[in-house]
This record gives structure tokens, sequence and C-alpha cells, in this order.
């Protein structure tokens, strides 16, 4: 069966049956399909670096590392540590096309966010054309859609795209994920410069992609960047390879 055929099928599914949570399969009323008890077991990162989301003390705003080097960047929200069960639920959407799992990560995101500034537009990190045919969506893009829906900021999808096929940064290593990914994004006729954004991701590990898509923002008049993603792997909160 046809994705888009499955997925219709799964939403009128949704609307007249009761609601389950995803991780467990208990029925709840939460309308994110998430129940409160899974949603509390949760991995939240509660205090991070405000540059690169590495966990601190109470008192502290930015990591040592960060203070050395500043990413290109001005903030960045991470939800959640990339750990157990939010690793599957990636996983899942990314690679099983399970989109409602985008539908709960945006809402929890968005949840979280209402008492921010607003960005005047939401940029999901693009796929490549050759990438985007083989998955048949963006994960990041699915994941925007809540965020725009329940902080009424609007998703610009097509003043950026990714020009160069680079190979998957999951299989790249570490020391090699800024190389691989250099001039892999440019704007297009469309853009039009803004003073405030927010680059939606799935995961960020080292921080090589997002710093690279914020670069190409900056050198074309956008003023402020935030990053905001579901996770941070553990690589990038241990080793705090952002900010190399």
């Amino acid at each position: 069966m046809k994705p888009n055929i499955l997925n219709n099928i799964k939403k009128f599914l949704h609307f007249w049956l009761p609601h389950s949570c995803m991780l467990c399969g208990a029925i709840t009323d939460n309308s994110i399909d998430l129940c409160a008890e899974c949603e509390q077991d949760l991995p939240f990162i509660h205090h991070g670096c405000r540059y690169c989301a590495k966990p601190l003390l109470q008192n502290a705003f930015i990591c040592g590392e960060c203070l050395k080097k500043q990413p290109p960047f001005d903030h960045i929200f991470a939800l959640c540590a990339y750990q157990k069960p939010i690793t599957a639920m990636i996983l899942r959407l990314k690679f099983h096309q399970q989109l409602v799992n985008a539908k709960i990560l945006g809402e929890l995101m968005a949840e979280r966010l209402k008492s921010c500034p607003k960005p005047e537009c939401l940029i999901p990190v693009p796929l490549h054309i050759n990438r985007l045919k083989e998955r048949g969506f963006n994960q990041a893009l699915e994941i925007a859609r809540p965020i725009s829906k329940r902080l009424e900021i609007p998703i610009d999808f097509h003043s950026i795209k990714r020009i160069r096929h680079t190979e998957a940064q999951a299989q790249t290593p570490a020391n090699k994920r800024k190389q691989n990914i250099k001039g892999a994004f440019s704007i297009t006729r469309e853009f039009k410069p803004k003073k405030h954004v927010a680059i939606i991701d799935d995961v960020v590990t080292t921080g090589s992609t997002v710093s690279e898509l914020a670069k190409v923002l900056h050198r074309h008049g956008i003023e402020k960047i935030d990053i905001w993603c579901c996770a941070r792997t553990e690589q990038g909160l241990i080793k705090n390879k952002l900010c190399n």
C-alpha cells in the first residue's frame, strides 16, 4: 500500500478511535497520543548551555567551551537527550514513516517554547531531492508543522535548498561531518531577509549541519538564529563537539 494512502487511513482511524499512548498503548485523553506517565518519563533537558544544550548547574548559562568559541547561532533549544524512548520515536519517524511521532515531538516542543521570543519563521533543515524521494517526506518539516500551528509561526521551506547530496551525517565520522556538509545549502530566489528565524531539526550531534545552515543564513542578512531540535545526542552532550 502506498505511504500516502496508508497515512490517510491512519488519520481517519485516529480521528474516530480513542487516543492511545504511542509508547505504552494505554488509552489517554491527551491529544498528543502520549499518556502523562510516559511523558513524565521522557529524558527532558531541563537546564542546559544556551548555545549547545550541554547540561549545566542551575546558576550557569553558558558552558566553558562555548565561552571560548561561540557557535554561529544564538541559542539552541533541545527537548530531550537522545535516549530511550526518544531514540525509538525518532528512528520510527524517519525510517518507518510513523509521522504521528513528529506530531508528538512537535507538540511537546511547542509547549516548552510557548514563552520564548517568537521568530519570524521556522526553517526546517532541508533534505536533498534524492533523499526526499527515498524517504517520501522531510522529518524536520513534519516536526515543524505542529510547532507552527501551536505557536502561530509560519514555516519557510522554499527559501533554502540542499544543493549537495551528501552522505548521511549519522553515518559519517564526527571529525568529518563539518567537511561533509560544507557547501550543502543555498538560498533560492524566494528568499527574503528576516531578523530572527528558528532552524528546526530532529537530532543535533556535532552541530555541523545546523551550523552550516546558520552560516548561509547569516551571510544573507539574518541577524538572530535559534536552533530548535527534538534531541541532543549523548556524544554532543558529553563531549560537547558542537563547539569544536
